[in-house]
Order: structure tokens, then sequence, then C-alpha cells
């Protein structure tokens, strides 16, 4: 019988594999009732082909089950939204032409962005839920078939094109499978001579050649394929390719080993393509539940770590940072994240054990729980992706870098023209959440928060597409899960600086030198640029009653704005206005409204003038405060900032932070840190009498790097030659223990 069983994983094992399983069970009991075949070449023959025979009438009664059960899953995933408007579905009936057509769509129309063609498809899925949904008005409606019938006759006679190839590949198929799988549930049918053509239609793009979200985005049109067709061959293949990027690449587009998530290059999408991820195969992880083709444990458990650990944990009060969207930002609404419930409703299906965390991240979404709700402390640094996050219950303060190891956001089909300085040390401030949802139409695009840029007189287009590396290869940082550090070298046009960002508990300070500049406009560092919130205070009791103010400020002041306090250490002059500033979305989205935006806007800037030579500058953030803590910011020691390096200690927690880009020696404080290769580095104390040493190489080439560390008043004396990760832990932070004599 073993014989038996081997020559069913010959023959069936890769296409059938529950023949094996069938095979093997069904064999051992006739082993046991009829033992003598063991002896009997003829009878052994006969009971092969018997046996064959029944695995495959129970395989084919197996594939029948499951695909019932993956359509019925869809049907019910389809179902699971609101009603379309039952007046929206009369009209749409009513202004439904002879020939299938709707007068209000362009069907001519090739746009690459909001395709108008596609917009046929959108309303036959909306006639085709209300013919299905037994809640419908128009539940089973031979009028309503009669409708959803001549549309889908008229998009099965013809063949659309989109100038965007995303169109043609992934959207009209997807809906078309959609469509015809949820056809499968009407008292009447789709006629084999309409489902046939449109069928066909649905052949469109090779997930073998794509990556990332794109190829997941193909396999599901071939996924709806194949279960309309009950092609278990087809279906196979679908869910190979649906699930494979469901694993860690190394600067490949897909999921990175820091978690990050990357597409077109190595360009930073953890929203957008991460976000497309995220929704295509949650759902057909949800879909293939219960059946032989479930994900694996491996698998899922990757995936819930993206969403949980990076996805989740970046949205405030459902308002996602603007930094990982990518071109995406010139889009309405697309900070908001509500449609996101899907996943999660989905991933409650998939993996019910953990519906305690899925049930919390529902109420972040929904708002039904204050916007600090949220219990977190975090500090990380994604070195794949050039992004550092600092959550906190208070408030979110997160920083988009750019490096020659990653592409700077992009430009493309029109979208994010202005986008010139998007990863240029990009900051994203949130308290409440909806700090800058929809502000990106009325911003002044050289004004980014966080970014030191030349403030030209008016926005200046991105002329490089679908992203291009940064001309520096300094950026990095450093992190111990809670606390830690970042930095870059900035180079992009014509402006040099050397900017960093130390991240405490309650507080972040930032700092920049070596800023230089041959032009001739001016140069300025955007401290934020957000929608004005209330009044704006000075000094804790001058409150602002001009919408535009240039002065300079001395040590010690401070500003507040919506929960936000901005202290400044040293002197520096600084722009503030509060006035109302207007665009358009396409002015930033060729294929959005030209319609007037308009809001008050709250922007603050440093003004290092025309033709800065080794500028420089300091400020700390303060979120969720009105109140100046003076203690607490004398406790905040800037020790050094310069084009070399860059340091910062808080005596008050103990934990020294520093930017260094050229080896050498230097005085901190207490401390002499002699150091043979640029890295970022942070020093903190351990539970334990001993300090913590995080270090992370921001170049992403050394090996090791000597650091010696002297501090006569804790009794550290030490030399370490620490390895540094390499491959794809290469930036990546390691971290030592320093013994320390006393404390």
């Amino acid at each position: 019988m073993n014989i038996l069983f081997q020559f069913g994983i010959s023959v069936f094992g890769q296409q059938h594999p529950n023949v094996i399983v069938i095979l093997s069970d069904v064999g051992r009991a006739a082993e046991c009732q009829y033992p003598q075949v063991r002896n009997t070449k003829k009878q052994m023959k006969g009971l092969l082909i018997f046996l064959l025979s029944f695995a495959l009438v129970m395989v084919k009664g197996q594939n029948r089950n499951a695909f019932e059960l993956i359509k019925k899953h869809v049907y019910d995933d389809e179902l699971s939204g609101p009603l379309p408007n039952a007046d929206k579905i009369i009209n749409l009936r009513n202004q439904l032409r002879a020939d299938g057509t709707w007068a209000d769509i362009d069907y001519s129309s090739k746009s690459i962005s909001l395709w108008p063609p596609g917009e046929h498809l959108d309303r036959l899925r909306m006639l085709i839920i209300a013919y299905i949904s037994p809640q419908s008005t128009s539940y089973q409606q031979k009028s309503l078939y009669d409708k959803i019938l001549l549309a889908a006759q008229y998009w099965a006679n013809n063949r659309f094109e989109s100038s965007n190839w995303w169109h043609n590949e992934i959207a009209s198929p997807k809906a078309i499978g959609v469509c015809l799988i949820l056809m499968k549930f009407g008292k009447e049918k789709i006629p084999p001579a309409v489902e046939i053509p449109l069928v066909e239609l649905m052949k469109r793009g090779d997930p073998y050649t794509k990556t990332g979200a794109n190829k997941s985005d193909i396999a599901m049109h071939y996924f709806y394929r194949a279960l309309i067709l009950e092609d278990a061959d087809l279906l196979a293949a679908a869910m190979e390719q649906l699930l494979f990027p469901i694993q860690l690449v190394d600067g490949k587009e897909g999921l990175q080993y820091d978690f990050s998530y990357l597409q077109h290059g190595p360009q930073l999408y953890i929203a957008g393509y991460g976000e497309e991820f995220l929704k295509g195969i949650s759902k057909v992880m949800a879909y293939v539940r219960e059946t032989a083709y479930a994900v694996e444990r491996k698998r899922l458990d990757l995936f819930e770590r993206f969403l949980n650990e990076t996805y989740l944990p970046i949205i405030r009060s459902r308002y996602i940072d603007f930094n990982v969207h990518g071109r995406g930002i010139s889009r309405p609404n697309i900070l908001e994240k509500t449609q996101e419930t899907a996943i999660l409703k989905q991933m409650k299906l998939i993996d019910p054990a953990k519906n305690a965390i899925w049930n919390m991240a529902l109420a972040k979404l929904d708002s039904v729980q204050p916007f600090d709700a949220e219990n977190i402390s975090a500090h990380r640094h994604y070195w794949k992706g050039d992004y550092t996050t600092h959550l906190r219950k208070q408030f979110h303060f997160n920083v988009r870098l750019a490096s020659n190891h990653t592409n700077k956001s992009e430009s493309g089909n029109g979208e994010n023209v202005l986008g010139r300085n998007m990863s240029d040390g990009v900051t994203n401030i949130q308290v409440f959440g909806p700090e800058y949802f929809n502000i990106m139409p009325v911003w002044e695009w050289d004004k980014i928060p966080g970014t030191t840029t030349r403030d030209y007189l008016g926005d200046l287009e991105l002329k490089e597409q679908w992203g291009a590396r940064a001309a520096n290869n300094f950026a990095g940082g450093v992190s111990n899960g809670k606390t830690g550090a970042s930095a870059m070298s900035v180079q992009y046009d014509g402006v040099t600086a050397q900017k960093a960002w130390f991240f405490f508990d309650k507080e972040v300070v930032c700092l920049g030198a070596g800023i230089q500049c041959a032009a001739q406009e001016p140069v300025v560092t955007t401290l934020n640029q957000t929608w004005l919130k209330g009044p704006v205070v000075w000094n804790g009791k001058e409150t602002s009653t001009l919408d535009s103010v240039r002065r300079r400020v001395e040590k010690g002041e401070f500003i507040t704005h919506n929960n936000v306090l901005y202290y400044f250490p040293v002197a520096m002059k600084v722009g503030l206005t509060t006035k109302d500033q207007a665009g358009s979305w396409y002015r930033i989205n060729r294929s959005r409204s030209k319609d007037l935006v308009h809001g008050k806007v709250f922007k603050l800037w440093f003004d290092h003038g025309v033709t800065p030579n080794n500028a420089s500058y300091a400020y700390i953030v303060v979120p969720v405060t009105k109140v100046l803590d003076t203690k607490e910011m004398q406790r905040i020691k800037i020790w050094q900032n310069t084009s070399d390096i860059q340091a910062v200690e808080h005596t008050g927690h103990g934990i020294l932070q520093l930017s260094c880009r050229q080896p050498g020696t230097y005085q901190i404080g207490d401390w002499s840190i002699t150091l043979d290769q640029p890295v970022i580095l942070q020093l903190s104390p351990q539970p334990t009498a001993n300090m913590q040493l995080d270090v992370a190489d921001p170049l992403q080439q050394a090996k090791t790097v000597h650091v010696q560390l002297v501090n006569k008043r804790i009794g550290v004396n030490r030399t370490l030659a620490i390895p540094l990760p390499q491959g794809e832990y290469a930036g990546s932070t390691m971290t030592s223990t320093v013994t320390t004599e006393k404390r």
C-alpha cells in the first residue's frame, strides 16, 4: 500500500494535495480489510484503479464545496456594507439608455487618474447588490435584472482602455470579477453569452512580473476568475501569487526587514501601496478561511506584525501620518482612515483569537474613543524606509528622511505636482489627529513642516517622475524602543544642511547646522505649517493679534498653538503667519477639482536670510502643553550643534544622544567620546548601575565601530569594538552594555 501511496503523490501530489490524504486513509482501510492484496498484483492493480477513481470523485466534491464556500464569503463581504441608496438605484435604472450606457459617462476617455469608464462598472456593481440583497427594495426584481444584463452586455461588447495600465490590468478586471461572482447569487444569472466575453476581458496583467501590492492586485482578479470558472488549478496559482508578497525582502518592493513597506523602487509607502497590500490580502485570507487554501500561521504572523506594529500605530484618532502616503497626499480625504475598518473586520474572521486587538483598533478608527485613549509609548527607526516614529499616548512626532539608499517622494500621473521637499526631514506633529487633514491644497510647498529650503516667490513643480534617489548618503536613526535620535544631511536644490532630531519622552529637540546656499532666495527652516486652531500665544501671555509677524526671539522665549509648545533655546529670527491661504486640489493633482479651497493656517519658520554660510537653528517641541516648564527645559543640554556633530543630553532622564558625521574625540558634558566611524549614538541608564549604549551606522557601510567612552563622574573608561549589523539589517541599532563603577 506504500507503493500505492507514493504513486498517488507522483501523479496527483502537486495539483491535488487532497488526493494524498484520501489515498492514505482509504488505502490503510483497504489493507486492514483485505490483507491479501499485498501479495496479489492483479488485485493490487484493480484496487489502485478503484482508489484513484474514488479519490478523484472525493477531490472534485471537496473542490466544489470549497468554491461554493469561498464564493459565499465573497458575497457576504460585498453585502456587509450599507446598501446603495434606493433613490440612487432608481435613478441609475431610469438613466440607463437602451444601448446599455449612461449619458454622463465619457466612454472615450483615456484619463490616467479618475478614469470615467470605470464608473460604469461601479454603477453595475451597485445595481447588482440591490438585486441580490434580501434587504433591498429591488431584491430579485426582473426589471432590475434586465438593466443589469443590458449594462453588462455593453461592457462585454467593448474593450475600453485607459492610458494608465493600472485601470486596464487591475481595477477593471477586479470589478468585473466581483460583479460576476455576485450574480451567481441572483435569481437569474448572467448568461454564458455575456459572461464568457466578460471573463475574457479579465485576462489582463501578469502577477509573475509584478511586485508588492501590484502583484497581489493582479492575482486578485485571477482569484475571482478561478471562482467564476471553478478552475482548481487557476485558483491554486492565484493563491500562490496572492500570498507571495507576505515575505520580507531586502530593499526590493514590498515588506521590508524593518517592517516598513516600499514600492516604486525603495520608496516609503506604508500607506498607499502598503495599504493596498493590507486590504487585498486580508480580503482574500478571509475568503479562503475554513478551506484547504487558508493561510499558514507563519505568513499570517508576518502580515499581522506589519499591521499591528507599523500601520495601525501611526494612525492617530483615525488620521494617518501624511509622510507615509507618497504622492497620495494630493488626493482629498486620503489621511482619514475610516475604510480601514474593513481590514479589521476581515482580521476578526481570520484570527478571532486576537479580537481584543482588532476591537481596540476599530474603536480608534470609528472615533468612538478619545483621541488620546491609545496607551502607547514607542520609538522606532525604519532603516530600510528612512522613517522615524515617536509615538506617545499624548502625541505623535514622526520624521521622513531621505538618502541614497531610498527614493524621495514621487510625482506621477499628475499627482503630487509640488512635492519637491517631501522627504527632506519632514515632520508630522499630531496631538488631536486632523492637524494636516486636507491642508495640502493651501500649503506653501517650500515651507513643508520640518524642512530647510529655499523660499521661492511661488511654488515650483517636481520635475522627477516616480521617485529619484537623494544625493546624500548620511541618514539614519538609533532607537532603544522608547527613545532615540535621527539625522540626515540635506543636499538638494542648492541647499546643504545637517539636520537632527533628539527624541526624549515628552520633548523633541530639533537641530540644524552647516546650512549653506549660494542662490538668491532666502533659506528658511519651517517648524510647522498646519491648520490654525485657536490662539497663538507668545511666552505664555501675549496673544498674537497680527496675521503676519517677523521678529527676533531671544533665548528662553516660546510660542504655543493648538496645544503644542515651541521653545527657543537660542536667539533666532522667526516668521509667523496666521492668514487665510487658498489653493485647489488641481494645483497639486491634475485630475482633481479646480474649485478654490481656503482656510486659516498657522505657519512658523526661521529665516536664515540670503546666501547663508554655516547657519544653524535649534528648537524644542513640547506637545500637549500651553505652559512652559522652565526646570524641564534647563535639564535639556544642547552640547554640540555643528556640521561635524550634534549632541543633546536630557540630564533629568540621564540620556545622551548624538549624531556624529566625522570620526574624532568629542567632549559632551561629562563624557569624552572617541569614534572612528560616523554614527548615531544613544547612552541611557539601565535599571542596574550600568548604561546602555545604542549605536547605528547611518551610512550602512561599516562592519565595526570602535567607541571609547570616558566619564569620571560615574566611573566609566571603556573602549568597545561594536560589530555592526550587515546585509538586510545594515543601519539598524546595535546595543551594548557599558559598566559603571558609580552612579
